[in-house]
């Protein structure tokens, strides 16, 4: 008997054990443990990695990168807001640095220590309150951070990134930075010209870009989406015509407006369609069609440097 009882305490205590009613880690605990697992796993890759932007169009630099980040712990609330869950998360900033400084912030960031698998969406506000998205993929192996920045899409205007830890940060002014990318943004600060034809006689038309993107960030986010809205403003001498949300298309080569308003801010009913063209040797612009109720007008414009 005395043996039976034995056993059966034992038995007992055992079921206990195994049901989490002894004195061993409950779920708290458990989640604790494996919080502090990650926040170590980040932390040990943690720290300031730079080198330079490479772009997918051309293989030219578009300038240096910074990234830093940290491990961080993120709380999120659970179903039903019951409970909270604490989770590990990167957090840092990224740095670039070309023809104009930027520095943008993230609080979202992934890592797998099993693969190195690196991952960060970076949003960005645009004029208007829109959310755009960059994307940061990569890998840490050793030292060094390789992956590429790019917008959702459109992967060919990305960039690729080869960075390395604790790497004194690149030099701009030692960087060539040129390219087609480059090439394409700087086309917005010119001015276009050319003539339309009114009652018989040829009389001067201008069209240019009115720079839109107010904050660096958004400058930054341009740099790799070949698609974006743009202010263009078409001015005949007597009067002028905004087209405050035309959409810019440089994939496509294409320049598409409709809606726009006066020199005075009134609504007009106008559309405008331009298409690029490229001949070389400085000879490039648009081919644009502005389209009213009445008449289309037909306008060749040159870029004018």
């Amino acid at each position: 008997m005395k043996v039976s009882k034995l056993i059966t305490v034992l038995g007992l205590c055992s079921l206990a054990a195994m049901v989490g009613c002894s004195k061993d880690k409950n779920m708290d605990d458990y989640r604790r443990d494996q919080l502090q697992e990650s926040l170590a796993r980040i932390t040990s890759i943690s720290g300031s990695y730079s080198g330079v932007a490479v772009s997918r169009l051309d293989g030219t630099n578009l300038g240096a990168i910074d990234l830093k980040f940290q491990a961080r712990t993120d709380i999120a609330a659970s179903s039903g807001n019951v409970s909270s869950q604490q989770n590990a998360i990167v957090s840092g900033s990224l740095s670039f640095r070309s023809l104009t400084n930027t520095e943008v912030v993230f609080d979202n960031g992934y890592y797998d220590d099993v693969t190195g698998d690196f991952q960060v969406t970076i949003p960005i506000t645009q004029n208007g309150g829109a959310i755009s998205k960059l994307s940061v993929i990569g890998q840490v192996s050793g030292n060094s951070w390789i992956g590429s920045i790019e917008v959702k899409g459109q992967p060919e205007f990305g960039a690729q990134l080869t960075l390395y830890k604790n790497a004194p940060p690149k030099n701009t002014s030692a960087l060539e930075i040129t390219g087609t990318r480059m090439e394409q943004i700087r086309r917005l600060n010119l001015v276009y010209e050319g003539e339309y034809t009114v009652g018989g006689a040829n009389a001067p038309f201008r069209l240019s870009f009115v720079n839109r993107d107010i904050l660096p960030e958004q400058n930054f986010y341009k740099l790799f989406s070949p698609v974006r809205q743009v202010n263009v403003n078409c001015d005949f001498t007597d009067f002028e015509l905004n087209f405050s949300n035309a959409i810019l298309d440089d994939k496509m080569g294409t320049l598409v407006g409709h809606d726009p308003t006066d020199q005075r801010g009134t609504p007009a009913r106008a559309n405008l369609s331009c298409v690029k063209f490229d001949n070389g040797a400085g000879n490039y612009g648009w081919d644009c069609d502005i389209m009213t109720k009445i008449t289309t007008v037909k306008i060749h414009l040159n870029a004018k440097n």
